[in-house]
């Protein structure tokens, strides 16, 4: 519910982009709600950010967990398509579950009878089209490599999720400044798909996306796959490179025909030092049959790394400059977990990750039901077993600070989508809870009874979180072996486990039936589920006693 009446105000001409989201795109009328208004109880209304044909995108401050929010609010015209209402609930489900360091994360969606509304990251900076006006058009090869490169990263973990973009273009990628310099930031999945097939499309919005629409999209929007998205990325990176879109007709449909029927020019055309392979990846990306451009985003991301390679011999990855710790509003501190290798598994073989962060302490009853009071979340799959531990739906004084436990891995992930965060991988809590020597338990190889470890205890339940200090990683995480048990990102496969990708492994999951790991052991279990390469695997909608969760980001 809004707390404030909103104000109805005619647009009659369109202003110009100024924020992450939509452009306005002709005459429309739109209801602007006034600074200082409450939105659903939580949101107090900042300012607009950016007005456009879909809806009005609004800085806010999120009371619970202290931190400003971006808040796209559908227009009301568009609340009363009961199709629209339809695909936005699904896709905001779809986003919601999703997270990436270079996508704008989605921490809740809004519905109500006049209301739809996608509560997400404020990123305060340009747009990647914005940036490239700097540069005359031309990305330093240098910062190519970069933002390309972190923008193929975020859309190869999107497409293995399922994930298709449908609107990739230099206006929906935002720029943060980042310790190391502008880092990307994505938005607008599934605007495109929500708006699919309506007279919505048929706007001024669309002529700035027929510039990066993929022959298939256009013919047959409903055949697509992920290799659509990869044609976008090709038109992307021809701009980006250029200054220049493939095709610059001044119509909708001799855009379109373009695309369908017409080659691009080659881009050493607009610039002559453009290296060949990249000149050859873009025009591969472009080609009109699918089958015939690179197939992955993660295939495109090598072979930009070799095209730029004669650009910057010698190129070595920076130190992330990242604070080693963050403090979060609600009492939470994330410690930083460098890029390197460590060794995973019970042969110690050598596995490497990037940067990450972990939360020092798991997810504790008081937070989770923080969560719960602000988003009136309900589990995904009933069960009698959800917080059985509560009280009439309250968390008992004396279990406040406790961890959260009868939880399923799905109750999991939303509270980590809420709080901006995610699920850990597998390897990266290993890591966190092993550090780099290979050690048998957290805090070194002393027998858990020797270090006070909470174990074996099946009368005393769960305890409060940094009871046992003594048992903290090397890296400073404490709570990683007893007291419970603690949901992972992966399928439990013990044979990609032991000799799965050396490099950011993910077992990802076929159907969101199969089994999740667990790693850490319980208060119920002995000290063989404490060492720091044991690990169990659960139905994802099990609510359990010995089971609880941290998140990462």
């Amino acid at each position: 519910m809004i707390a404030a009446r909103a104000t109805t105000v005619p647009m009659t001409s369109p202003p110009a982009a100024s924020g992450p989201n939509q452009r306005a795109v002709g005459p429309v009328l739109l209801e602007l709600i006034p600074k200082g208004s409450i939105i659903a109880g939580n949101y107090t209304v900042e300012s607009v950010v950016g007005e456009g044909g879909m809806g009005v995108v609004y800085r806010a401050f999120d009371a619970a967990r202290s931190r400003r929010v971006a808040i796209k609010i559908l227009h009301q015209n568009l609340c009363g398509d009961p199709e629209i209402r339809r695909r936005f609930q699904r896709e905001a489900r779809v986003m919601q579950s999703f997270a990436h360091r270079n996508v704008a994360q989605v921490y809740d969606f809004l519905e109500e009878e006049r209301l739809l509304a996608i509560v997400m990251e404020l990123i305060e900076g340009p747009t990647l089209a914005q940036h490239l006006v700097k540069w005359g058009g031309q990305l330093p090869f240098d910062e190519l490599r970069s933002i390309f490169g972190a923008m193929l990263e975020a859309m190869s973990e999107a497409h293995a999720a399922g994930i298709v973009h449908r609107d990739l273009k230099p206006d929906n990628v935002l720029l943060a400044r980042g310790p190391n310099g502008l880092e990307p930031k994505i938005v607008d999945f599934g605007i495109a798909k929500i708006l699919e097939g309506t007279t919505y499309t048929i706007t001024g919005m669309l002529l700035g996306t027929c510039r990066y629409m993929s022959p298939e999209q256009l013919e047959a929007p409903h055949l697509l796959d992920h290799r659509s998205d990869i044609y976008s990325l090709g038109a992307t990176l021809f701009q980006l490179a250029t200054g220049h879109t493939p095709f610059e007709h001044d119509s909708h449909f001799a855009l379109m025909m373009a695309h369908v029927r017409e080659e691009p020019p080659r881009p050493s055309k607009y610039r002559d030092d453009l290296p060949p392979g990249l000149e050859k990846l873009i025009l591969d990306a472009l080609a009109k049959d699918p089958a015939k451009r690179p197939q992955s985003c993660d295939e495109v991301r090598v072979r930009l790394e070799l095209a730029l390679e004669e650009t910057a011999p010698g190129l070595r990855i920076a130190s992330s400059g990242l604070p080693a710790r963050i403090d979060e509003a609600d009492g939470a501190q994330l410690i930083l977990v460098a890029a390197g290798e460590f060794l995973m598994g019970p042969e110690k073989r050598r596995v490497w990750l990037r940067d990450f962060y972990v939360d020092r302490f798991p997810v504790t009853n008081r937070m989770f039901q923080l969560f719960l009071q602000v988003t009136h979340y309900q589990p995904k799959v009933a069960s009698t077993r959800f917080l059985a531990h509560w009280s009439q739906g309250q968390v008992p004084e004396e279990l406040a600070d406790h961890p959260v436990v009868y939880v399923s891995w799905h109750d999991a992930r939303a509270y980590a989508s809420w709080a901006g965060k995610r699920l850990l991988t597998e390897a990266e809590w290993e890591k966190a809870a092993r550090g780099l020597d290979g050690r048998k338990y957290p805090w070194g190889k002393e027998d858990p009874e020797d270090v006070l470890a909470h174990v074996s205890r099946k009368k005393t339940g769960t305890i409060i979180v940094g009871s046992l200090p003594k048992t903290a990683s090397p890296f400073g995480v404490e709570d990683m072996a007893g007291s419970v048990w603690q949901w992972c990102e992966d399928v439990d496969d013990p044979a990609f486990y032991l000799d799965g990708p050396t490099h950011n492994p993910k077992k990802r999951a076929a159907n969101e039936n199969e089994k999740r790991v667990v790693r850490g052991g319980s208060w119920m279990y002995d000290a063989r589920a404490l060492r720091t390469y044991a690990r169990m695997g659960f139905d994802p909608a099990y609510c359990l006693d010995g089971v609880g969760f941290r998140c990462g980001r």
